[in-house]
């Protein structure tokens, strides 16, 4: 892992974090957290992997001194496994880890988006109008302001519309763009994000087996139907940048929103 990538997520503090921003800021502090956990991670299980030597000169030099043994004995019992799955994840360039740390991060982006809309439906009377204005059918029987059971209702709605002849980000885009908060993302940046989310349902649905959907989903990938598809640093790397920027950039939108006034 590259922690120049973690730096990127670093930003500037608010004097009053104002409680719109509140959700893509958690989405931004989570993905840095995440991949600081991976990155720890990958460290410690390299130095698990070739412990065996450094055990048995500790074994030496205990034994030597006559102090107890069965501590280090322990450890060097656990090693013949642990040692083992540490160079198995090595030779799978440490799939298992990072296929998890896609799944937390593309779960930290969907909550980002649901709750920011979440609050803006409760918060703002104003906000149901212009859904209706934007083409929402909006549920009838809702009171305004929204009680919390209501507002997801509406957001419901909101993402089924916005879903309409779009990729996951792009759908996400324009239902901030609905609630006046507007961020743009480049192309390949959109294609990633929509390679991200459909290898993160086949991770959790399919066993981490793709399908004929990559075709349209995963274009890149479509080579691979068929095959448990691995989750390499590279791959990892890619798709942390593209979270990276989504979250970034919603931060930014959502900052620069009538919802969030600086003084």
């Amino acid at each position: 892992m590259c922690n120049k990538l973690i730096m990127k997520l670093s930003i500037p503090e608010i004097e009053t974090i104002k409680w719109a921003i509140i959700p893509a800021r958690q989405c931004v502090n989570f993905i840095a957290e995440e991949t600081r956990i991976a990155t720890l991670l990958h460290r410690s299980i390299i130095a698990l992997s070739n412990q065996d030597k450094l055990l048995y000169l500790a074994h030496q030099h205990i034994k030597e001194l006559g102090n107890d043994l069965t501590g280090i004995n322990k450890l060097i019992s656990d090693q013949v496994w642990l040692g083992k799955s540490a160079k198995e994840m090595i030779s799978n360039d440490f799939d298992p880890i990072n296929r998890n740390g896609i799944v937390g991060m593309w779960v930290a982006i969907e909550v980002a988006i649901e709750d920011t809309a979440i609050l803006i439906l409760r918060k703002d009377k104003s906000v149901l109008e212009l859904l209706s204005k934007a083409g929402v059918k909006l549920p009838k029987s809702i009171t305004n302001p929204l009680i919390e059971s209501d507002a997801h209702k509406v957001y419901k709605r909101l993402e089924q519309f916005s879903r309409k002849n779009r990729s996951v980000a792009e759908a996400y885009i324009h239902s901030m763009s609905v609630l006046n908060i507007f961020f743009t993302l480049p192309i390949d940046i959109i294609k990633t994000l929509s390679e991200l989310n459909y290898v993160r349902n086949c991770i959790l649905h399919r066993g981490g087996v793709l399908d004929e959907r990559a075709h349209i989903e995963a274009p890149n990938l479509s080579s691979h139907i068929g095959e448990n598809y691995k989750i390499s640093n590279e791959k990892y790397m890619n798709y942390f940048e593209a979270v990276s920027k989504f979250s970034i950039e919603l931060l930014d939108g959502v900052g620069k929103s009538p919802y969030v006034r600086r003084t």
